[in-house]
């Protein structure tokens, strides 16, 4: 079962590299080598902030205060504590494809401290076992609720409070795309988010780790052929971009129930999926004017919520009246769990608004944040700007 488990971390750990890779190629490339590093930082701050408190949180038997404060620091409990610490490094690493090429670094470093001291633990602590929700029937076998749906309610509050890209949207209500600058590298890290998936789903739904797995690879597929198809029938074009938002949301939905429903209905979940994802990408992006370079918020946020709206309605062996209940109930949870999270991502970003500057200066922003917060360039045998000379320009 170790084995098993130190699997299940490095499936979740190959999803961070999934994210970095994917949030590089979907940054320009003057702010491609900083989005890297903010990858490399926000696992090092998560990885503490969980050992040192959310751990102590998360296992406190259902006392949201009754916190067992020997177990924060001391060794005793270190060895099994890998898995979830792996797993809470997913929902963090939502957040800086999000904020990326305009925020400033150590700003929103904050929120990972909050998701992985704090806001998972008591998710965590709500729907495991003991917890008011897990009690109540709620069901998320794999992290949709305690892992993505609280990564993408964060990273939305903080695209709010960090505003959009300069030129991003126009005055007469339009949208500018602002392509990446590398579509092959975000669709290698897409791949690698499927890579780490495949290990870390089945792993967190142990008690039926064949479906599990064979129920990602069916929803991945579903949902990336159904965005294939969006594509197609709204642009008359196959589009790489929503392909690789429908994919990655397929699998951010059937992490709700994993194994526990048949196979056709994680065919359903994934097309459906496929499709709601994309589209919620260019509502955010068109109508609501948020911000989201990585598409981030659309795929963990409505992938997470379809997800668990399905678990019940499509499991094995239940009557109609125990979906509906069951319905209910995860309603109750996602509306609980929305507002912890946009309370506390509120509260946490108006504070750091307070005490500092939250995003780069336009003429920062023009240079790249490789340039003005790391002073290297990504790419340095095309760089034009002189790196040195950036320290030596008067503000």
């Amino acid at each position: 079962m170790d084995f098993l488990l130190i699997i299940g971390a490095l499936g979740a750990l190959l999803i961070r590299v999934g994210f970095a890779v994917h949030g590089a190629g979907m940054a320009r490339s003057k702010n491609s080598a900083g989005a890297v590093m903010r990858h490399l930082c926000d696992c090092c701050v998560a990885l503490l902030a969980f050992w040192a408190i959310g751990h102590a949180i998360a296992s406190s038997d259902a006392r949201f205060f009754g916190l067992r404060w020997r177990s924060l620091l001391g060794s005793a409990d270190a060895g099994n504590i890998y898995f979830p610490a792996a797993a809470v490094l997913i929902a963090t690493g939502i957040v800086p494809g999000v904020l990326a090429e305009r925020a400033r670094f150590w700003p929103s470093l904050a929120t990972s401290l909050l998701l992985a001291g704090l806001l998972i633990p008591v998710i965590l602590l709500w729907t495991h076992a003991g917890g008011w929700l897990n009690r109540l029937g709620f069901t998320d076998h794999a992290g949709a609720a305690w892992l993505h749906l609280p990564g993408a309610l964060a990273a939305a509050v903080g695209a709010f409070f960090v505003a959009a890209r300069t030129g991003k949207f126009n005055r007469d209500g339009s949208s500018t795309a602002i392509p990446g600058h590398s579509v092959p590298l975000a669709g290698i890290g897409v791949m690698l988010l499927l890579a780490g998936f495949f290990c870390f789903v089945p792993i967190a739904d142990a008690a039926h780790f064949g479906a599990a797995a064979m129920n990602l690879l069916l929803a991945a597929a579903a949902g990336g052929l159904a965005s294939v198809m969006l594509g197609q029938f709204r642009y008359y074009k196959p589009d790489i971009h929503l392909t690789c938002a429908g994919i990655v949301g397929a699998m951010v939905a059937i992490s709700a129930a994993a194994g526990t429903v048949p196979g056709i209905a994680a065919v359903l979940i994934g097309a459906v999926a496929g499709i709601i994802v994309p589209l919620a990408i260019l509502s955010l992006d068109v109508h609501l004017r948020i911000d989201d370079p990585s598409g981030n918020i659309a795929i963990h946020g409505i992938g997470a919520v379809w997800g668990l709206i399905a678990a019940p309605l499509l499991a094995r062996g239940l009557t109609i009246t125990d979906r509906l209940k069951g319905l209910g109930i995860q309603l109750l949870g996602i509306a609980a769990i929305t507002l912890l999270t946009i309370a506390l991502a509120t509260l946490c970003w108006l504070c750091l608004k307070r005490l500092t500057k939250l995003r780069v200066s336009e003429a920062d922003e023009f240079d790249g944040l490789d340039l003005a917060e790391h002073d290297i360039g990504a790419y340095p045998d095309f760089q034009q700007n002189t790196i040195k000379s950036y320290h030596l320009r008067e503000v």
